[in-house]
């Protein structure tokens, strides 16, 4: 299987990735809600959490939802999403770290180690759209520990961007074939 026909399989198995684009953005708006009415200790326990569901809901969503066969088995890109999950994950024990220490930049922290995972979505979907999304995610969190916005929620602005971009990622992918055998 060639790189663009892995790209294709993927595009058509997840609908180009935006039901694991929409769950992650309300997840971030989840926590962000939380972090509000109860502090950013609980706000990220929210994120943590609800980020080990966004793969299991958002497959679901494609199966049940959009009608989407798994991808073919030997698409070379299978592992490439939890292979860059290790390297977020590495980004979210950082943020996690800071909670004791400052507060204000966890979840900035949290926006850079999950926007820059989805730089990887690039080569799994062959969609350079991910890229923007990468960089806008990631240049949240380095705006608001640089005090560049300081009133900016990064967990809001992280939320809304995804919810944003799932809706462009989904009119893009609407018309790939939803069923292969």
């Amino acid at each position: 299987m060639h790189i663009n026909e892995a790209q294709q399989d993927f595009r058509r198995a997840y609908v180009g990735g935006s039901p694991g684009v929409l769950v992650s953005g309300l997840v971030w708006l989840a926590a962000a809600i939380t972090s509000q009415g109860h502090g950013v200790g609980r706000g990220f326990a929210v994120l943590f959490i609800g980020g080990m569901i966004i793969h299991p809901l958002s497959t679901v969503l494609c199966r049940k939802v959009f009608g989407r066969a798994k991808e073919v088995a030997g698409n070379p890109l299978a592992g490439a999403a939890l292979e860059s999950t290790i390297s977020m994950i590495g980004g979210l024990v950082a943020a996690w770290l800071l909670i004791p220490l400052r507060a204000e930049y966890v979840f900035a922290v949290a926006a850079i180690a999950a926007g820059t995972r989805y730089a990887m979505f690039k080569t799994i979907y062959g969609d350079r759209l991910f890229w923007l999304l990468a960089g806008l995610m990631s240049g949240v969190g380095v705006l608001v520990i640089f005090g560049a916005v300081p009133s900016l929620s990064p967990a809001f602005a992280v939320g809304g961007l995804e919810v944003i971009f799932a809706g462009i990622f989904l009119a893009r992918n609407l018309r790939s074939r939803p069923l292969t055998t």
